[in-house]
């Protein structure tokens, strides 16, 4: 019997279609969210965590192994990501500041201001997410999740913005990762680029080099049209560098030609 490793899901055109172009180092990862935790019983080769973990760490399994992990509320260590992502509910002393004061905010007023920004999902609206290799899941994601350098991070803004044209902003206070790449794109619906913060760097393996796109899976084909016809057009990954005769042979094969003249 095969191994299981093996099984190729429904969305393997697509994950191929993505790394032809931007050759990433790491699988990326459709990410689900699910009203009912008990639906992730339906979800196919589904790996639950044997101990409690932050959420950014189901991702890394994901996109580093390529098993398809479940995690729901009681799973979830993260205080951060269970508000963020509607698993827990905010209370006086988060929204007062308290995670922020005296760590990334000098003031109880610069705290409290941070705390406002972050971007949550409803309380209650969800209670369990599920993420996996795009190329072996089984489910259809609400988000496509792709951790890169800032050159493949480029080349997905440029598709994104081949027939809308303008800019894409990024808005981040380079904490809770999860809040920006899982609640504001699931709350806006828009592409999401993202600083890997501080959790997902030192429990979730991402590396100095990374940023994160998030990506609504509604707008994923869109996206692969655009990188498709830019890398046509000549804006390509690897980036082509120009490359030319080093002045520095060309000097010396000068003077070796003279010297075997004379």
């Amino acid at each position: 019997m095969l191994d299981r490793f093996y099984f190729m899901g429904k969305y393997e055109i697509l994950n191929n279609q993505l790394n032809k172009y931007l050759r990433l180092a790491t699988f990326p990862i459709g990410v689900k969210l699910l009203q009912n935790s008990e639906d992730l019983e339906t979800i196919k080769f589904l790996k639950k965590p044997e101990h409690k973990i932050a959420l950014c760490q189901i991702f890394s399994y994901a996109r580093y192994y390529g098993w398809t992990m479940g995690c729901t509320k009681d799973d979830n260590l993260c205080p951060l990501a269970g508000i963020s992502i509607g698993f827990e509910e905010s209370y006086k002393l988060f929204e007062e500041g308290a995670f922020f004061i005296g760590r990334y905010n000098e003031t109880k007023e610069g705290a409290k201001k941070t705390t406002a920004s972050m971007p949550k999902i409803p309380y209650r609206k969800y209670s369990a997410i599920v993420s996996g290799a795009l190329e072996r899941i089984d489910f259809e994601p609400d988000l496509i999740l792709i951790w890169g350098n800032s050159a493949q991070i480029m080349r997905i803004i440029q598709g994104y913005l081949w027939k809308r044209g303008g800019r894409v902003s990024m808005s981040t206070f380079c904490d809770g990762v999860c809040a920006d790449t899982i609640s504001n794109a699931i709350n806006t619906g828009e592409l999401q680029v993202a600083f890997p913060c501080l959790g997902d760097r030192r429990f979730g393996m991402a590396l100095d080099t990374d940023l994160i796109t998030s990506i609504p899976f509604g707008i994923i084909n869109e996206i692969i049209e655009g990188i498709e016809k830019t890398h046509k057009a000549g804006t390509r990954y690897p980036i082509p560098f120009q490359l030319s005769a080093p002045e520095f042979f060309i000097k010396l094969k000068k003077q070796l030609d003279k010297a075997k003249k004379n």
